[in-house]
């Protein structure tokens, strides 16, 4: 059972269990109603991933990875989360349920998600899945709920440069800082918050590569008073998506009351990662990976193209500059971060 508040008022959740509040605005990459098309057709019986195969293998094969390619947790293999797999964790933003799912064979889990239509795929395919009575599912705004029950585990995946995003009344960095110390206080002696976030000085957005979130270049990556201008000027808006450098996100980690803050490098980024690599100890792991391993094609972030061999060989010869340099874990294009104490 998992209780917290909602609206001043005190509730529970048991396993299995469903509490809505959704949201109207939130990050979508699918229309609503074609996603509660494929709802249906999960509910009527046939299996998600044929149904989502059949949606997206041929028009959208970038989505259809996101969704369906089992490298989407493959970091856990070198990001350990807490030793207690018993304990409960909880994933914010959990989209597709790509990490909900896979969690709760092994602990209980709390899938929270705004997105209505979002749910509802995550609930009809953890039904399939055999692991819907080991979640529990909130349809909500993280920064509405506060939860009652600690977690040893706590996921944003994709999440942190959204949180500021969706809503015109507060900063959207004071969002994110907001959300992260909400993390902290939620979490159980001894758990940790694990995070996955595009890096703004990765490589390739500085040598010109459209940003994941705005699909520009040049934007996100500069500084974020720089970076609010840039964005008003190009699209005549106001900026919500921030993503961070390796320094600015642990200042952030530490001021939101996180101790040990421990940085792996996702090549090609954190959303499909081949190569996870720790960045303590200097970056003796990362360069000595840059310098003498195959770097995996990066591709960009947006729509999943791949990027040109002129631009992959002028990023591997970059990337083994900075190695030698003994500055490559400033500019690798994901971060993983585990965060405790």
């Amino acid at each position: 059972m998992v209780e917290f508040q909602y609206g001043g008022q005190r509730r529970s959740l048991n396993p299995g269990g469903h509490f809505a509040r959704p949201r109207d605005a939130g990050f979508r990459d699918t229309p609503a109603t074609e996603l509660e098309a494929m709802v249906a057709e999960i509910e009527a019986g046939r299996p998600w991933r044929e149904v989502v195969h059949d949606h997206f293998a041929t028009p959208r094969p970038w989505l259809h990875a996101i969704i369906s390619d089992p490298r989407r947790t493959g970091f856990w293999a070198v990001v350990p989360g807490p030793d207690d797999r018993a304990g409960p964790a909880l994933d914010i933003g959990a989209g597709w349920g790509q990490i909900a799912r896979p969690l709760a064979a092994h602990r209980p889990v709390v899938a929270l998600e705004p997105v209505a239509e979002r749910m509802a795929f995550i609930r009809a395919a953890a039904r399939q899945d055999g692991v819907a009575d080991h979640l529990a599912f909130i349809e909500a705004d993280y920064l509405e709920v506060d939860f009652v029950t600690p977690f040893a585990l706590i996921c944003a995946i994709g999440v942190l440069e959204w949180a500021g995003a969706f809503q015109s009344k507060d900063d959207p960095r004071a969002r994110q800082r907001a959300f992260l110390r909400k993390t902290r206080r939620e979490l159980a002696d001894r758990g940790c918050l694990v995070l996955g976030i595009e890096n703004r000085l990765g490589l390739k957005y500085l040598l010109g590569c459209p940003d994941d979130h705005l699909g520009v270049p040049g934007v996100a990556c500069a500084e974020a008073a720089r970076a609010i201008e840039l964005w008003h000027h190009t699209a005549g808006q106001e900026l919500q998506c921030f993503t961070y450098s390796r320094q600015e996100l642990e200042q952030m980690l530490h001021e939101a009351g996180y101790g040990k803050v421990e940085f792996f490098g996702a090549f090609p980024d954190y959303k499909l990662p081949v190569r996870v690599v720790p960045l303590d100890d200097g970056g003796t792991a990362l360069h000595r990976f840059l310098l003498n391993d195959e770097i995996p094609p990066e591709h960009n972030g947006y729509n999943g193209e791949r990027l040109g061999d002129a631009f992959q060989q002028q990023l591997a010869a970059r990337y083994r500059h900075l190695a030698e340099a003994g500055t490559a874990a400033e500019h690798v294009p994901s971060f993983f971060v585990r965060a405790s104490g």
